[in-house]
């Protein structure tokens, strides 16, 4: 992934869960992001799509859980 979509897609965890600039935004999963609730999914999933100028149908949604998972579906999104 190139730098300028990794700082984009790390700025839009940090906006979309409230974090704070020193957490490692890497590191974040569902599972253990207290407010990574379904508004917040949906609200990350919008984000993505147009930032990235992608659309995730419901199946690739389904696949984000964690900043690595949405690193891995960006690529395969922006190269198909």
């Amino acid at each position: 992934m190139k730098p300028d979509i990794e700082s984009t897609l790390s700025q839009i965890f940090r906006i979309v869960f409230e974090l704070e600039d020193d957490v490692d935004t890497s590191s974040i999963r569902r599972i253990n992001e207290v407010r990574w609730d379904s508004l917040a999914n949906v609200t990350l999933v919008t984000a993505i799509e147009s930032e990235f100028g992608i659309n995730l149908d419901y199946s690739e949604t389904e696949r984000l859980t964690s900043y690595k998972s949405a690193v891995i579906l960006i690529n395969e999104k922006l190269s198909a």
